[in-house]
């Protein structure tokens, strides 16, 4: 079926505002998490399980809803998660404590990660060929912008209101969706398919199977934590141990979010020039190479801002080379089921950099020494995984192998 040209304006419209709030949902609000301590007379790491939550339930909810989405519609559930982003928002506002504050966030997680991957399966459903190309395109600069932006407002934000105006833009943000949705989205997905709970969990069980596809899903949620670790543990460092305002922070975040920006430009283009494994590889060992300088910085200098940021900034601008790539090699695996792969990636990707958050919320923030030893263990698992899934590459079976999985 194909939808008119207002209906297309609505569903690009849709396209921009789903991811920009995908990437905005933990930067806008980790300059506020210093504050977040103290307003609830809580301890560091409680406020940060907030970021580790949010993740769990943005991985989760995009395996359910996406699973869902087939077989109920796009629209039904971009309608529910969108609404229940926008309420779960408002009601974090008032939270009378930082355990409900968590489980709320938990909720927001689970209902962001319905709009991403309704997001995703509509710019598949909508457009071909060339036009998907862009479409795809224009998703990832949206979800670009926000880590770049998020931190910079939020830092205004927490200096001159408080971190309760975070949620108030995020709940009017998510019903600014739900009602755009209400009013104007045609449903897109034009083959509903009848729920085959035996073939999906069948399907599901034989792309976690493949040693590939999960050493690069491990790859990829570990250099995802990697850009992440630096907004759980980042503000207590800026902020309280260095003691820098929370508007000095969103100027940091700001050139780290731009630094990604660029490393996944400059991966854009050498992605045809050069093969994912070399441009993966070049990125993990980078990351660890710079990793290592930042400890060594902390020996020799001890903890400073330029001896923090510096190192965090190109092992991030390092990371626009790791994610990317083991998506796209992920994908190569499963090109006919990329519909699972692609949310089976997305959950596990976020279940994985929750887990790492989750670890980061238990390490004292009194140096750069937690997170520069933590982004080495990460890269260094990395590489370890990396070469297990090149040699299982060069094995026969490896090269022959023909998934047979049902469609």
């Amino acid at each position: 079926m194909k939808h008119s040209a207002s209906e297309m304006r609505i569903i690009s419209l849709l396209v921009f505002l789903v991811p920009f709030l995908m990437g905005l949902g933990v930067d806008l609000y980790v300059p506020s998490l210093p504050s977040l301590v103290s307003y609830y007379h809580s301890d560091t790491g409680t406020v940060q399980r907030s970021i580790s939550l949010y993740m769990l339930g943005y991985g989760v909810g995009q395996m359910m809803l996406g699973i869902l989405s087939d077989r109920y519609g796009r629209r039904k559930i971009l309608l529910g998660s969108s609404l229940s982003y926008g309420i779960i928002s408002l009601i974090c506002i008032s939270s009378p404590t930082v355990q409900v504050l968590n489980l709320c966030r938990l909720i927001q997680g689970l209902s962001v990660g319905g709009m991403a991957v309704v997001g995703r399966a509509m710019v598949v459903d909508c457009y071909k060929g060339k036009e998907l190309a862009k479409a795809t395109n224009y998703f990832g600069l949206s979800w670009s912008l926000g880590p770049i932006i998020g931190p910079f407002i939020g830092g205004y934000f927490e200096e001159y209101l408080s971190w309760k105006a975070d949620f108030y833009f995020f709940g009017l943000y998510g019903l600014i969706i739900f009602g755009l949705a209400l009013a104007r989205l045609p449903e897109t997905n034009q083959n509903l398919v009848k729920l085959n709970l035996k073939i999906t969990l069948s399907n599901i069980g034989k792309i976690i199977k493949d040693p590939v596809f999960m050493g690069m899903t491990i790859i990829g949620g570990f250099g995802y934590a990697s850009v992440v670790l630096f907004n759980t543990m980042g503000p207590f460092l800026i902020q309280n141990v260095l003691g820098y305002s929370s508007v000095i922070y969103g100027y940091i975040a700001l050139v780290l979010g731009a630094s990604y920006f660029l490393g996944s430009i400059g991966n854009r283009f050498s992605v045809g020039r050069y093969p994912i494994m070399t441009l993966l590889i070049f990125g993990l060992s980078s990351a660890l190479i710079f990793s290592l300088i930042m400890i060594l910085i902390e020996f020799a200098a001890g903890v400073s801002l330029p001896g923090t940021v510096i190192p965090v900034l190109l092992i991030v601008f390092v990371c626009g080379f790791i994610v990317p790539n083991t998506l796209a090699r992920s994908m190569e695996l499963f090109a006919h089921l990329a519909g699972t792969a692609s949310s089976l990636f997305g959950s596990l990707s976020g279940v994985i950099v929750s887990l790492v958050t989750t670890f980061a919320s238990h390490l004292k923030v009194d140096s750069q020494l937690p997170m520069s030893f933590t982004y080495s263990g990460l890269m260094l698992i990395s590489i370890l995984l990396f070469g297990v899934c090149h040699y299982v590459d060069k094995l026969p079976a490896g090269k022959e192998k023909e998934e047979k999985l049902h469609v």
